[in-house]
Order: structure tokens, then sequence, then C-alpha cells
């Protein structure tokens, strides 16, 4: 027989959903500072580069082509970075309770 009692009860399965909100809340506002850091700086760096004021290990290719391609890519490659270093803190900030974002969110 099957025991309903495990299945009926609320907090069995909410425990996933409450945790990955309370993660949600403290990474979406630095995240989204990191990759629109990110963003910023991966332009400047590209034009920069494509210009040849700076030089990017690995990113010759893209500039040989032209800053149609190389502000672009610059930009991605800038905000992926961003974020990931934006999520990295949040969750540091997170686990050590500094974070001024995460005051009482839930």
């Amino acid at each position: 027989m099957i025991n309903l009692k495990a299945y009926s009860d609320i907090n069995s399965e909410n425990y996933g959903r409450s945790f990955l909100k309370r993660i949600y809340y403290y990474i979406k506002d630095l995240a989204l500072i990191g990759a629109l850091n990110g963003s910023l700086s991966g332009a400047i760096a590209a034009i920069l580069a494509n210009y040849g004021y700076i030089s990017l290990p690995g990113f010759g290719p893209i500039i040989a082509i032209g800053i149609r391609l190389t502000l672009p890519a610059g930009i991605i490659i800038g905000v992926t970075i961003g974020l990931i270093i934006g999520i990295i803190i949040s969750i540091i900030f997170n686990f050590l309770n500094i974070c001024k974002f995460c005051d009482d969110k839930i």
C-alpha cells in the first residue's frame, strides 16, 4: 500500500522550491550588475583592441574582420564573464551574510 500521508504533507515538496526562490533573490541583483559591468568593459576592450591600443590574446582573427564583429563579440564575452563573476560573488556574499541586497527579501 502507498502511504498517502507522506505525499499530502505540505512541507515535503516545498523545500526545493523555497531554496531556489531564496537563491534567486540573492543572485539576481548582483548578477545583473556584473552582466552590465561586463558588457560595458567588454565593449570598451573590443573597441580599444580593434584600433590597436590594447592586445587581447586569442582575439586576433575577430579583430581582423573589423569592428562589426569585434564589438558584439566583446559585449557577449564581457556579459558572460561578468555574469559568472556576479553569480560567484553573490553566492559568497550570501554565505557570509554581508550583502546589502540580501536583507529580508522573502
